[in-house]
């Protein structure tokens, strides 16, 4: 019985804690998580350097989490209060560009009519502009919540047309061209394209939207790091008898027929491996559609899919992302937390197309956050700067150890760093002499942990196409194996958090969805 669980998830991102956490709960199932790195919690987990600068990999802010908010009540639930969150101080954005900057507060009245006062001229299609986001947002919700269904629902909901928008599958950038006449509202309007990972011309108007929605009243941040997150939900797994295992690397979804019956998985102990299998009547992959599909089944199972998966997940940004540890706080230059979007230029897409320049030390745009001024529990002063490059730039390193990957791959991430200080001391003099500690990370880094193609942070690309897709979601074409995380919904710690409760509220079953948020705002009510 050691190796019989009543379900088996692979990966221990917020998806998959998610589901982890509400099944032991709601359903009181033994729940085995397995996780290929040596620590838990995916996107989520935290770690240090020179024993006070931490930083958290994935977790930069998070929107939405307002007391009594679905988003906060969700969190409250899953991890049973264990996570307090930290409301970021106004403004919480920053949209920089030459010649011009335009803070960001946490309240949309107030974000309307900042972006009025600049742009006059376009009030009316300003209005438009908002109008349109929550149509869209909500669009997304009703595509979202179709696609936890069975398949009839959705088709039942195509027949009856209730998706209200005659063009969902436009980019944003087509938005933006018919509706926004000024190329310096419309640069503003699209600042946080790196929170979804792809520059208007490709980008899903719906995804822009969603994000963009998301933070109309702010950022929070979670107290003590993210990875309260997991310490608050592993408890909860192990009172039903389950388990969370680190460097246990799914190798093989096992299966009797079509339908999933458990894993093959390689344990790491020292530097020693050794093979072991599982076995459960549910299976849940966090570890993204692409891996899921073509790395742990046959193809034959996604034999009709098999193009649009290929495309989706290589379209998608992969980011490198400097680490920096201080010797005295950035409040010295004025900072208070509040997160940069830097662009060299007001047309998102040539700054897209130049992300390859940042080889040469030239980054094509960066965001800046600084995680030691949003959480108040932080020892050390840190920052964390993110640009954009492709993977193919260290794709020939990808096979070598980590931090073993030679002289070359050294120095080109020397001159990559060096380059990023440079634009950031260029936009904030002094800031490299505040600087005690940098390290920077690569998509190779990122893929070698997670096993997500090409390193990529967002899951499958978040363009039009994506939402076309038919196969993509919560149910995949294997009996009683399901997807959560950013491709079963949305990418984010919040898009892929609501992939676990749809994950969640299918294996309850057809009325899933109701007893989960019946039981889960009681629970919330009890610990509050």
């Amino acid at each position: 019985m050691e190796n019989k669980y009543d379900v088996i998830i692979i990966g221990s991102g917020i998806g998959g804690l998610t589901a982890a956490s509400i099944l032991s709960q709601v359903a009181k199932k033994k729940v085995l998580v397995l996780e290929r790195h040596f620590k838990l919690g995916g996107f989520t987990h935290t770690f240090k350097r020179l024993g006070k600068f931490e930083w958290d990999v994935g977790i930069h802010y998070i929107g939405d989490l307002a007391e009594g908010s679905m988003l906060r009540t969700l969190f409250d639930s899953i991890t049973r209060k264990g996570v307090k969150w930290n409301k970021m101080q106004e403004p919480f954005e920053v949209f920089d560009y030459p010649g011009f900057s335009f803070p960001v507060y946490g309240k949309k009245e107030k974000f309307v009519s900042d972006l009025k006062l600049k742009f006059p001229l376009e009030s009316e299609a300003i209005d438009r502009y908002f109008r349109d986001v929550e149509t869209f947002t909500q669009w997304f919700g009703r595509h979202f919540t179709l696609k936890a269904l069975p398949s009839v629902f959705e088709k039942a909901a195509k027949f009856l047309n209730l998706n209200h928008i005659p063009t969902p599958y436009i980019t944003t950038k087509e938005y933006m061209d018919t509706h926004i006449q000024d190329e310096n509202l419309r640069a503003l309007l699209c600042s946080q394209w790196g929170d979804y990972g792809l520059p208007p011309a490709t980008s899903s108007f719906a995804i822009h939207s969603m994000i963009v929605a998301h933070y109309f009243n702010g950022g929070y941040f979670p107290i003590g790091g993210s990875s309260k997150i997991v310490e608050s939900i592993e408890p909860i797994v192990e009172e039903n008898g389950g388990s969370l295992k680190i460097l246990h690397t799914v190798k093989e979804i096992l299966l009797e027929g079509d339908k999933a019956v458990g894993v093959k998985v390689e344990v790491q102990k020292g530097k020693t491996f050794s093979e072991q299998e599982y076995f459960a009547d549910v299976i849940v992959s966090d570890a993204g559609a692409y891996t899921t599909y073509n790395k742990l089944l046959p193809k034959e199972y996604s034999s009709s899919f098999q193009k649009p998966l290929e495309t989706l997940s290589t379209q998608g940004t992969t980011s490198i992302t400097l680490y920096i540890g201080f010797k005295e706080s950035p409040t010295k230059l004025g900072f208070h937390g509040e997160n940069h979007w830097i662009f060299p230029d007001t047309n998102h897409d040539a700054s897209y197309a130049k992300r390859n320049d940042l080889a040469e030390g030239k980054p094509p745009m960066m965001y800046l956050s600084f995680p030691s001024l949003k959480n108040p529990e932080a020892e050390g002063h840190t920052a964390e700067a993110i640009s954009f490059a492709d993977y193919s730039l260290f794709a020939k390193w990808k096979d070598e150890p980590w931090k073993k990957r030679g002289e070359e791959y050294s120095q080109l991430k020397e001159t990559i760093t060096e380059g990023m200080l440079e634009f950031l001391e260029k936009r904030f003099p002094g800031f490299r002499d505040l600087i005690e500690f940098t390290e920077l990370s690569t998509p190779i880094t990122t893929e070698f942990f997670t096993g997500h193609k090409e390193g990529s942070i967002y899951g499958l690309s978040c363009t039009p196409e994506r939402f076309k897709q038919e196969w993509l979601g919560v149910r995949t074409t294997i009996k009683n194996l399901y997807l959560t995380g950013a491709d079963a919904c949305s990418p984010g710690v919040a898009g892929a958090l609501m992939g676990g409760v749809a994950a969640s509220s299918v294996v309850l079953g057809l009325t899933g969805t109701l007893r989960l948020m019946k039981e889960l705002f009681q629970k919330s009510q009890e610990t509050s």
